[in-house]
Protein backbone atom coordinates (compact mmCIF):
# COMPACT_ATOMS: atom_id res chain seq x y z
CA UNK A 1 0.00 0.00 0.00
CA UNK A 2 1.04 3.65 -0.25
CA UNK A 3 1.55 6.02 2.68
CA UNK A 4 3.01 9.48 3.20
CA UNK A 5 5.72 9.26 5.85
CA UNK A 6 8.47 11.08 7.65
CA UNK A 7 11.80 9.37 8.33
CA UNK A 8 13.12 12.18 10.52
CA UNK A 9 11.72 15.23 12.29
CA UNK A 10 11.82 18.45 10.30
CA UNK A 11 9.96 20.77 7.96
CA UNK A 12 7.38 19.89 5.31
CA UNK A 13 10.09 18.64 2.94
CA UNK A 14 10.52 15.56 5.15
CA UNK A 15 7.14 14.23 3.96
CA UNK A 16 7.43 11.54 1.29
CA UNK A 17 4.84 9.41 -0.51
CA UNK A 18 6.12 5.83 -0.36
CA UNK A 19 4.79 2.56 -1.77
CA UNK A 20 5.23 -1.12 -0.96
CA UNK A 21 4.05 -0.97 2.65
CA UNK A 22 2.28 -4.06 3.95
CA UNK A 23 -1.44 -3.65 4.49
CA UNK A 24 -1.93 -3.73 8.30
CA UNK A 25 -3.88 -6.64 9.72
CA UNK A 26 -6.55 -5.41 12.16
CA UNK A 27 -6.29 -6.54 15.76
CA UNK A 28 -9.34 -8.29 17.27
CA UNK A 29 -10.88 -4.96 18.36
CA UNK A 30 -10.03 -3.05 15.16
CA UNK A 31 -11.37 -2.57 11.65
CA UNK A 32 -9.28 -2.15 8.52
CA UNK A 33 -10.37 0.97 6.63
CA UNK A 34 -9.56 1.89 3.05
CA UNK A 35 -9.07 5.64 3.38
CA UNK A 36 -10.88 7.88 0.91
CA UNK A 37 -9.92 11.15 2.61
CA UNK A 38 -7.97 12.46 5.58
CA UNK A 39 -7.12 15.98 6.75
CA UNK A 40 -4.31 18.07 8.22
CA UNK A 41 -4.47 19.54 11.71
CA UNK A 42 -1.91 21.87 13.33
CA UNK A 43 -0.94 19.02 15.68
CA UNK A 44 0.34 17.10 12.62
CA UNK A 45 2.80 19.88 11.84
CA UNK A 46 3.95 19.92 15.46
CA UNK A 47 4.42 16.13 15.53
CA UNK A 48 6.39 16.33 12.28
CA UNK A 49 8.77 18.76 13.98
CA UNK A 50 9.21 16.53 17.05
CA UNK A 51 6.54 17.88 19.39
CA UNK A 52 5.42 15.25 21.90
CA UNK A 53 8.21 12.83 21.03
CA UNK A 54 8.61 11.94 24.72
CA UNK A 55 5.11 10.45 24.55
CA UNK A 56 4.68 9.41 20.93
CA UNK A 57 8.02 7.63 20.57
CA UNK A 58 7.07 5.36 23.47
CA UNK A 59 3.82 4.49 21.69
CA UNK A 60 5.23 3.76 18.25
CA UNK A 61 6.08 0.21 17.25
CA UNK A 62 8.76 1.54 14.86
CA UNK A 63 10.32 4.96 15.38
CA UNK A 64 10.50 5.66 11.63
CA UNK A 65 9.05 5.69 9.07
CA UNK A 66 6.12 7.38 10.79
CA UNK A 67 2.75 7.88 9.12
CA UNK A 68 0.97 10.97 10.45
CA UNK A 69 -2.71 11.90 10.23
CA UNK A 70 -5.66 11.41 12.57
CA UNK A 71 -8.91 12.16 10.69
CA UNK A 72 -10.26 9.66 8.19
CA UNK A 73 -13.29 8.81 6.11
CA UNK A 74 -13.45 5.61 4.12
CA UNK A 75 -14.79 2.08 3.73
CA UNK A 76 -14.31 -0.98 5.92
CA UNK A 77 -12.24 -3.64 4.16
CA UNK A 78 -11.79 -6.18 6.96
CA UNK A 79 -13.09 -6.82 10.48
CA UNK A 80 -11.10 -7.81 13.56
CA UNK A 81 -12.09 -11.15 15.09
CA UNK A 82 -14.09 -9.53 17.95
CA UNK A 83 -15.88 -6.89 15.86
CA UNK A 84 -19.61 -7.47 15.36
CA UNK A 85 -21.06 -3.95 15.01
CA UNK A 86 -19.79 -3.27 11.48
CA UNK A 87 -19.85 -4.98 8.09
CA UNK A 88 -17.32 -5.04 5.28
CA UNK A 89 -18.28 -2.24 2.89
CA UNK A 90 -19.63 0.12 5.57
CA UNK A 91 -18.74 3.76 5.01
CA UNK A 92 -17.19 5.05 8.24
CA UNK A 93 -15.45 8.08 9.69
CA UNK A 94 -13.54 8.97 12.82
CA UNK A 95 -10.26 10.07 14.31
CA UNK A 96 -7.48 7.90 15.67
CA UNK A 97 -5.24 8.69 18.64
CA UNK A 98 -3.08 5.61 17.98
CA UNK A 99 0.46 6.67 17.03
CA UNK A 100 0.75 3.45 14.97
CA UNK A 101 -2.38 4.19 12.92
CA UNK A 102 -1.61 7.26 10.84
CA UNK A 103 -4.35 7.99 8.33
CA UNK A 104 -2.29 9.50 5.50
CA UNK A 105 -2.19 6.03 4.00
CA UNK A 106 -4.14 3.77 1.66
CA UNK A 107 -5.28 1.53 4.53
CA UNK A 108 -5.34 1.97 8.31
CA UNK A 109 -6.40 -0.21 11.23
CA UNK A 110 -8.69 1.70 13.59
CA UNK A 111 -9.79 0.84 17.13
CA UNK A 112 -13.57 0.32 17.23
CA UNK A 113 -14.05 3.03 19.88
CA UNK A 114 -12.69 5.60 17.40
CA UNK A 115 -14.93 4.88 14.40
CA UNK A 116 -18.62 4.98 13.55
CA UNK A 117 -20.83 5.07 10.46
CA UNK A 118 -20.29 8.15 8.29
CA UNK A 119 -23.22 10.58 8.01
CA UNK A 120 -24.92 9.88 4.71
CA UNK A 121 -25.30 13.60 3.94
CA UNK A 122 -21.52 14.13 3.78
CA UNK A 123 -19.01 13.19 1.11
CA UNK A 124 -15.81 11.51 2.25
CA UNK A 125 -13.89 14.76 1.72
CA UNK A 126 -16.38 16.66 3.89
CA UNK A 127 -16.42 13.95 6.53
CA UNK A 128 -12.64 13.88 6.89
CA UNK A 129 -12.63 17.56 7.87
CA UNK A 130 -14.59 17.22 11.11
CA UNK A 131 -13.74 14.46 13.64
CA UNK A 132 -10.48 15.81 15.14
CA UNK A 133 -11.68 19.38 15.56
CA UNK A 134 -15.02 18.21 16.92
CA UNK A 135 -13.57 15.75 19.42
CA UNK A 136 -10.94 18.29 20.48
CA UNK A 137 -13.77 20.59 21.55
CA UNK A 138 -15.81 17.73 22.99
CA UNK A 139 -12.82 16.75 25.16
CA UNK A 140 -12.31 20.36 26.21
CA UNK A 141 -15.91 20.80 27.32
CA UNK A 142 -17.00 17.42 28.64
CA UNK A 143 -13.84 15.69 29.86
CA UNK A 144 -11.65 18.54 31.10
CA UNK A 145 -14.17 21.24 32.00
CA UNK A 146 -16.98 19.00 33.22
CA UNK A 147 -19.53 20.90 31.16
CA UNK A 148 -22.48 19.00 29.74
CA UNK A 149 -24.30 20.28 26.67
CA UNK A 150 -27.37 21.21 28.74
CA UNK A 151 -25.16 23.33 31.01
CA UNK A 152 -24.39 25.71 28.15
CA UNK A 153 -27.79 27.06 27.13
CA UNK A 154 -27.82 30.86 27.50
CA UNK A 155 -24.09 31.12 28.27
CA UNK A 156 -21.88 33.80 26.75
CA UNK A 157 -18.91 32.15 25.06
CA UNK A 158 -15.79 33.75 23.60
CA UNK A 159 -13.70 31.83 21.06
CA UNK A 160 -10.20 33.18 20.52
CA UNK A 161 -9.52 32.37 16.84
CA UNK A 162 -12.81 31.56 15.12
CA UNK A 163 -11.82 30.96 11.50
CA UNK A 164 -9.64 27.87 11.84
CA UNK A 165 -10.85 24.30 11.87
CA UNK A 166 -11.59 24.08 15.59
CA UNK A 167 -13.03 27.60 15.59
CA UNK A 168 -15.44 26.99 12.70
CA UNK A 169 -16.73 23.85 14.38
CA UNK A 170 -16.95 25.43 17.83
CA UNK A 171 -18.99 28.44 16.70
CA UNK A 172 -21.56 26.09 15.22
CA UNK A 173 -21.56 23.79 18.25
CA UNK A 174 -22.01 26.56 20.82
CA UNK A 175 -24.77 28.15 18.75
CA UNK A 176 -26.57 24.81 18.47
CA UNK A 177 -26.45 24.59 22.29
CA UNK A 178 -28.08 28.00 22.75
CA UNK A 179 -25.02 30.13 23.48
CA UNK A 180 -24.25 33.74 22.63
CA UNK A 181 -20.95 33.56 20.75
CA UNK A 182 -18.18 36.11 20.26
CA UNK A 183 -14.99 35.42 18.32
CA UNK A 184 -11.92 36.98 16.75
CA UNK A 185 -10.74 36.74 13.14
CA UNK A 186 -9.27 38.86 10.36
CA UNK A 187 -11.47 41.04 8.16
CA UNK A 188 -11.49 38.46 5.33
CA UNK A 189 -13.19 35.88 7.56
CA UNK A 190 -15.84 38.05 9.20
CA UNK A 191 -18.55 36.98 6.77
CA UNK A 192 -17.62 33.31 7.26
CA UNK A 193 -17.82 33.29 11.05
CA UNK A 194 -21.03 35.32 10.98
CA UNK A 195 -22.53 32.76 8.60
CA UNK A 196 -21.67 30.05 11.14
CA UNK A 197 -23.58 31.89 13.86
CA UNK A 198 -21.11 34.22 15.60
CA UNK A 199 -23.06 37.03 17.29
CA UNK A 200 -20.10 39.35 17.91
CA UNK A 201 -17.00 39.39 15.69
CA UNK A 202 -13.85 41.30 16.57
CA UNK A 203 -11.36 42.02 13.78
CA UNK A 204 -8.11 41.47 15.67
CA UNK A 205 -6.32 43.93 13.38
CA UNK A 206 -8.71 46.69 14.43
CA UNK A 207 -9.70 46.04 18.05
CA UNK A 208 -8.56 44.17 21.16
CA UNK A 209 -11.25 41.75 22.30
CA UNK A 210 -10.35 42.30 25.97
CA UNK A 211 -11.17 45.98 25.61
CA UNK A 212 -14.51 45.30 23.90
CA UNK A 213 -16.03 42.25 25.64
CA UNK A 214 -17.04 41.67 29.26
CA UNK A 215 -19.26 39.54 31.47
CA UNK A 216 -18.60 36.26 29.61
CA UNK A 217 -19.03 32.78 31.05
CA UNK A 218 -16.54 30.80 28.95
CA UNK A 219 -13.35 31.70 27.09
CA UNK A 220 -12.16 29.00 24.68
CA UNK A 221 -8.60 29.96 23.75
CA UNK A 222 -7.46 28.29 20.52
CA UNK A 223 -4.38 30.46 19.95
CA UNK A 224 -2.69 31.07 23.30
CA UNK A 225 0.38 33.15 24.05
CA UNK A 226 2.08 32.07 20.80
CA UNK A 227 -0.23 34.56 19.08
CA UNK A 228 -1.29 36.89 21.90
CA UNK A 229 1.04 37.81 24.75
CA UNK A 230 -0.45 36.98 28.16
CA UNK A 231 -3.38 35.32 26.44
CA UNK A 232 -4.74 33.64 29.59
CA UNK A 233 -4.76 36.93 31.49
CA UNK A 234 -6.54 38.78 28.68
CA UNK A 235 -9.12 36.03 28.19
CA UNK A 236 -9.85 35.83 31.91
CA UNK A 237 -10.21 39.61 31.96
CA UNK A 238 -13.47 39.34 29.99
CA UNK A 239 -14.94 36.59 32.19
CA UNK A 240 -17.24 36.98 35.16
CA UNK A 241 -15.19 36.67 38.34
CA UNK A 242 -17.23 33.71 39.53
CA UNK A 243 -16.69 30.00 40.08
CA UNK A 244 -19.10 29.30 37.23
CA UNK A 245 -16.68 30.87 34.71
CA UNK A 246 -14.30 28.76 32.64
CA UNK A 247 -11.09 29.47 30.74
CA UNK A 248 -10.19 26.55 28.46
CA UNK A 249 -6.91 26.45 26.54
CA UNK A 250 -5.46 24.08 23.95
CA UNK A 251 -2.02 25.73 24.02
CA UNK A 252 -0.76 25.05 27.54
CA UNK A 253 2.86 23.98 28.31
CA UNK A 254 2.18 20.36 29.35
CA UNK A 255 3.66 18.51 26.36
CA UNK A 256 6.55 20.96 25.88
CA UNK A 257 7.43 20.51 29.56
CA UNK A 258 7.46 16.72 29.17
CA UNK A 259 9.63 17.05 26.05
CA UNK A 260 12.16 19.36 27.70
CA UNK A 261 12.37 17.68 31.12
CA UNK A 262 11.36 14.08 30.35
CA UNK A 263 8.46 12.20 31.90
CA UNK A 264 9.90 11.73 35.39
CA UNK A 265 10.78 15.40 35.98
CA UNK A 266 8.39 16.92 33.48
CA UNK A 267 5.11 15.51 34.79
CA UNK A 268 5.36 16.95 38.32
CA UNK A 269 6.66 20.27 36.98
CA UNK A 270 3.74 20.52 34.54
CA UNK A 271 1.31 19.77 37.39
CA UNK A 272 2.98 22.51 39.42
CA UNK A 273 2.58 25.00 36.56
CA UNK A 274 -1.06 24.07 36.13
CA UNK A 275 -1.80 24.39 39.85
CA UNK A 276 -0.03 27.77 39.94
CA UNK A 277 -2.13 29.06 37.04
CA UNK A 278 -5.37 27.71 38.48
CA UNK A 279 -4.64 29.41 41.81
CA UNK A 280 -3.72 32.70 40.13
CA UNK A 281 -7.10 33.06 38.42
CA UNK A 282 -9.39 31.67 41.14
CA UNK A 283 -12.43 31.70 41.27
CA UNK A 284 -12.36 31.33 37.46
CA UNK A 285 -11.84 27.69 36.50
CA UNK A 286 -8.73 27.19 34.34
CA UNK A 287 -8.58 24.03 32.22
CA UNK A 288 -5.70 22.63 30.18
CA UNK A 289 -7.32 20.50 27.50
CA UNK A 290 -5.74 17.53 25.73
CA UNK A 291 -7.35 15.56 22.90
CA UNK A 292 -8.96 12.34 24.03
CA UNK A 293 -10.98 9.92 21.88
CA UNK A 294 -14.68 9.65 22.63
CA UNK A 295 -17.07 7.32 20.84
CA UNK A 296 -20.04 9.10 22.43
CA UNK A 297 -18.64 12.41 21.17
CA UNK A 298 -18.24 11.01 17.65
CA UNK A 299 -21.80 9.66 17.72
CA UNK A 300 -23.08 13.04 18.92
CA UNK A 301 -21.16 14.70 16.08
CA UNK A 302 -22.84 12.33 13.62
CA UNK A 303 -26.27 13.37 14.91
CA UNK A 304 -25.38 17.09 14.71
CA UNK A 305 -24.22 16.70 11.12
CA UNK A 306 -27.25 14.68 10.09
CA UNK A 307 -29.66 17.28 11.48
CA UNK A 308 -27.51 19.99 9.80
CA UNK A 309 -26.60 21.78 13.03
CA UNK A 310 -22.97 21.33 11.95
CA UNK A 311 -21.61 21.71 8.44
CA UNK A 312 -18.03 21.12 7.27
CA UNK A 313 -15.93 24.15 6.32
CA UNK A 314 -13.16 23.26 3.87
CA UNK A 315 -10.42 25.72 3.00
CA UNK A 316 -8.69 23.62 0.33
CA UNK A 317 -8.18 20.07 -0.93
CA UNK A 318 -4.83 18.48 -1.78
CA UNK A 319 -3.99 15.06 -3.15
CA UNK A 320 -2.16 12.64 -0.86
CA UNK A 321 1.01 13.12 -2.91
CA UNK A 322 0.85 16.85 -2.12
CA UNK A 323 0.80 16.48 1.65
CA UNK A 324 3.87 18.70 2.01
CA UNK A 325 2.00 21.53 0.28
CA UNK A 326 -0.98 20.95 2.57
CA UNK A 327 1.30 21.24 5.61
CA UNK A 328 2.74 24.46 4.24
CA UNK A 329 -0.76 25.86 3.77
CA UNK A 330 -1.73 25.07 7.37
CA UNK A 331 1.56 26.53 8.60
CA UNK A 332 0.60 29.99 7.32
CA UNK A 333 -2.01 30.18 10.09
CA UNK A 334 -4.44 31.80 7.67
CA UNK A 335 -6.58 28.92 6.46
CA UNK A 336 -10.36 29.27 6.78
CA UNK A 337 -11.70 25.94 7.98
CA UNK A 338 -9.86 22.70 7.22
CA UNK A 339 -7.27 21.49 4.73
CA UNK A 340 -8.42 18.10 3.41
CA UNK A 341 -6.46 15.31 1.71
CA UNK A 342 -7.97 13.39 -1.21
CA UNK A 343 -6.69 9.80 -1.48
CA UNK A 344 -8.79 8.60 -4.40
CA UNK A 345 -6.79 10.25 -7.17
CA UNK A 346 -3.77 8.26 -6.09
CA UNK A 347 -5.44 4.88 -6.60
Amino acid sequence: MYATTIRQYGDASTLRLENNFDVPDPKPNQVLVKVNASSVNPIDLMKREGYGKTIFEKQRKDLFPWILGSDFSGTIEKLGSKVDKFNVGDEVWGCTSNANSGTHAEFVSIDIDEVTLKPQNLTHLEAASLPYVALTTWSALVRWSGLRPNDLNGKKVFIQGGAGGVGCFSIQLFKSLGCEVATTCSSKNIALVESLGADHVIDYNQDNFYEVLNDYDIAYDLLGSNVLENSVEKCCQILKTENSSHYITLTHPLVNTLDSKGLILGAPHALYLRHKQKKQYTPINVHWSIYRPSLSGLEQLTALVEDQSIKPIIDSIYNINELNKAHEAVATGHVSGKVVIDHIQND
